[in-house]
């Protein structure tokens, strides 16, 4: 009896791993709609406009020569899942009749395309070529938005290098941060939009793995030239983005290819090239530091090891830098004490009025009515000797005054108060097609920001900051996915990302 159970036991277990694993096969096809590649479906049709079945389909990405293969079914349709952005060619070959090229397709960020082809009659070895055509309008999704392209993202102009801010020119979008802060490492001024008015915030993904921090913002910003595109989605009916009532940001970053492509750049910006702030020339003070030095760049290819491995039309790697180092004046008024009040004389403050005589707490003692009465410094001056060292020490890390300020003394130093960041951001990929049939990808990204504020006294010989904090703000993110075509019905994909 207890053998019989032992053998049953493990009989369920498969059973119901098998039921499980076909499961969770049927959800993968199931949801296919729901990734941020694109898609293209279609009918296979001869001349009378009747489906071709068993048709062979390969659509080549023409950068990497990768294929995606699958089959017209027994009505003519098909559908080709996972497409990275990018151009694409489509091949279709059927037993009858010539084969038909189609070149010159372009799949973007979240396309859900429909493309019909017609084959002619005639043998196999005859093709016919189709190039130049328009391009393929999205009909298979009820979502509205707008795709920023790679040409956009390089022609037009980005604050600090931002691509986000390009998806303020998306229709229902309205910017509502501080234009002055729109830094790839300003997470609060890039996710500052409303999408058609919608409350709750909006959603960003990168490479389809969440890409948000707190407070529903951005967490990680990629500098321009690692982005290949990116959609801005301002209403999505597809029910595949549920965390907020506002617009979902999908970002595709670039890949390598067979050709070895690569960018460097620089944008510099220092006192020396600009004019005093409005508020320093104003009050006699000199240019104060102004630095911004925005630098980096990018390499893509396959790879390739003399002797040892050739990567073309199978493993690529891609490798996106960049550095900022930003210093600008945030212009302060300041009181700090003279030099005759660090020595403890307060005797000029006397001729405002008696309200500012100072008394000294050590001669305190009761008087009548409950009350305490203390004894003022003569001349309103602390002697020298009731002065705490401590206290001393610690004054000479504050600057003396370069401005008369008001009658009490107040608003006696005016600061250029240097606010200053210094930011590095580095992106990896790495693309591999295992076989025709199932190709992978990881990526990694990280940067790292730190930023000075609010140091309106200046650094000391030293380098002591007596006054100010430092700020740090890190993200680390990857993505690993993998697809693979089991069948010209089923295909499975799964994405880990963090």
């Amino acid at each position: 009896m207890m053998n019989s159970t032992s053998r049953s036991v493990p009989g369920r277990v498969s059973h119901m791993f098998s039921r499980i694993v076909f499961a969770f096969l049927l959800l993968g096809a199931g949801v296919s709609a729901q990734d941020y590649r694109g898609q293209i479906t279609g009918k296979i049709l001869d001349q009378t406009g009747a489906g071709v079945p068993g048709a062979a389909i390969t659509i080549l990405n023409t950068a990497t020569n990768a294929p995606s293969i699958t089959r017209s079914d027994e009505s003519g349709n098909y559908t080709a899942l996972y497409l990275g952005a990018g151009n694409y060619s489509i091949a279709v070959e059927a037993p009858g009749f010539k084969k038909l090229v189609r070149g010159g397709i372009e799949v973007r960020v979240a396309d859900a395309l429909k493309l019909d082809l017609t084959l002619e009659i005639g043998a196999a070895a005859e093709t016919i070529s189709v190039t130049a055509e328009a391009a393929l309008l999205e009909t298979s999704t009820a979502s509205a938005g707008q795709v920023i392209d790679a040409r956009s993202i390089q022609d037009l102009p980005l604050s600090d290098g931002n691509p986000f801010v390009l998806h303020r020119l998306a229709p229902g979008v309205i910017y509502t941060g501080d234009l002055k802060f729109s830094r790839p490492f300003d997470n609060g001024g890039t996710s500052a939009i409303t999408v058609d008015g919608a409350p709750g915030g909006n959603e960003f993904s990168l490479d389809g793995s969440p890409n948000m921090a707190s407070g529903r913002r951005v967490a990680f910003v990629p500098p321009r030239d690692v982005v290949e595109e990116f959609k801005v989605e301002t209403a999505n009916f597809d029910a595949q983005d549920g965390h907020t009532a506002g617009g979902t940001v999908n970002v595709a970053l670039k890949s390598g290819s067979n050709n070895i492509h690569g960018t460097l750049y620089e944008f510099l910006r220092n006192d020396k090239l600009s004019a005093n702030d409005f508020y320093l020339n104003r009050s006699g003070r000199p240019r104060d530091t102004l630095r911004y030095n925005l630098y980096g760049g990018t390499v893509g290819g396959p790879i390739w090891i003399p002797k040892i491995y050739n990567g073309r039309n199978r493993t690529f790697f891609f490798f996106g830098y960049e550095g900022i180092k930003d210093r600008f004046p945030e212009p302060t008024l300041q009181t700090v004490p003279t030099q005759t009040q660090r020595n403890g004389d307060f005797s000029g403050l006397l001729a405002l009025g008696s309200g500012y005589q100072i008394f000294d707490p050590f001669t305190a003692r009761n008087a009548p009515n409950s009350r305490i009465q203390r004894d003022a410094f003569p001349g309103n001056v602390i002697p020298q000797n009731r002065l705490s060292s401590i206290a001393k020490n610690y004054l000479n890390y504050y600057p003396l005054p370069n401005q008369p300020g008001d009658r009490e003394g107040r608003n006696n130093f005016v600061s250029g108060n240097v606010r200053g960041d210094d930011f590095f951001s580095t992106s990896y990929r790495f693309d591999h097609n295992l076989t025709q049939k199932q190709r992978t990808f990881f990526r990694y990204t990280h940067n790292n920001r730190r930023e000075s504020r609010g140091n309106w006294s200046g650094v000391t010989g030293d380098g002591i900051h007596a006054t100010g904090n430092f700020l740090f703000r890190i993200n680390d993110g990857a993505t690993a996915d993998h697809v693979y075509s089991i069948s010209p019905t089923t295909i499975l994909n799964w994405r880990i990302g963090f």
